[in-house]
């Protein structure tokens, strides 16, 4: 009984899509800076009947754009006013664009509807994600430990940053939706990041992630130690060597100084002798 049920049920889906009622969702992704525009393009062909744009989430009826396609005519579009579009006739392909907002539409899925005039519907899902181009990423060590600095100036509209290693989390910061503070794990919150220091191991590869973007650290910057410059020149030597006997030549003048006060005091038979010879005093002798 059971493989009937499983013949009826896949029979059933052949069938579904057989008739084309309904096709596959095709997903894609669609990266963009903060502040510029994304652009989807969209081909009207002679079947082509209704198109309908939305972001779940985003809006109270979620609906961003729609367009009917009369026969032969150009297309009917209703666009928010965030919205703009654009159609060319020769290649019969509609652009909508606008502007991308982090905390809007980072990591969000927008789903573009198009409707034939048979009844079949197929369906677009764009997942909206951060540039890697704004990423900072990058990894200090000093062959001993490793620092991993993970920075974007969206960090803070974002829902938070990781460091990965592989595919595992290793590191994360977070921002709590009801205090609006950063909790972090395993890792110190930047201004505009995370940062974490381990031991280093050459092997390990690390890349850092944000609302569905990684961006992967494949270089690492070595921390010498930090030395007194070497002498570069005699005239160096020179001046170095002049500083060694300044510091010496004072002692030995000293030292000098204190022999010769020590050898020039006379016992007082020698003053007195002196004193009589120039006196020429002959009583004394």
């Amino acid at each position: 009984m059971k493989y009937v049920v499983i013949v009826v049920l896949f029979w059933d889906i052949l069938h579904v899509t057989g008739n084309e009622i309904y096709s596959p969702i095709v997903s894609e992704t669609l990266e963009a800076c903060q502040g510029s525009n994304f652009y989807v393009d969209i081909l009207l062909d002679a079947t082509t009947k209704e198109i309908n744009v939305n972001i779940p989430s985003l809006h109270q009826n979620n609906n961003i754009f729609k367009c009917w396609i009369p026969f032969g005519k150009e297309p009917i579009c209703i666009p928010v006013p965030t919205v703009q579009f654009e159609f060319n006739q020769t290649s019969k392909i509609l652009m909508f664009y606008m502007q991308y907002h982090h905390r809007e539409h980072a990591e969000k899925a927008l789903f573009v509807n198009s409707t034939l005039h048979n009844g079949t519907t197929h369906s677009r899902k764009i997942i909206l994600l951060p540039c890697k181009a704004e990423f900072e990423a990058k990894a200090t060590h000093n062959n001993t430990h490793v620092t991993i600095t993970c920075e974007n100036r969206s960090f803070n509209q974002s829902s938070g940053m990781q460091i990965l290693q592989g595919d595992n989390i290793v590191s994360q910061c977070q921002w709590n939706k009801t205090t609006l503070k950063l909790i972090c794990i395993s890792a110190e919150g930047l201004t505009n990041g995370i940062q974490k220091t381990t031991k280093h191991d050459p092997r390990i590869k690390y890349s850092c992630g944000m609302d569905g973007q990684f961006v992967q650290i494949n270089y690492t910057i070595v921390l010498k130690e930090t030395r007194p410059p070497p002498l570069n020149s005699s005239k160096d030597i020179e001046t170095h060597e002049m500083m060694l006997n300044y510091t010496v030549k004072p002692n030995s003048f000293t030292e000098e100084r204190s022999s010769l006060s020590y050898s020039s005091r006379l016992e007082p038979q020698q003053i007195l002798i002196f004193t009589c010879i120039l006196l020429i005093c002959p009583l004394h002798y």
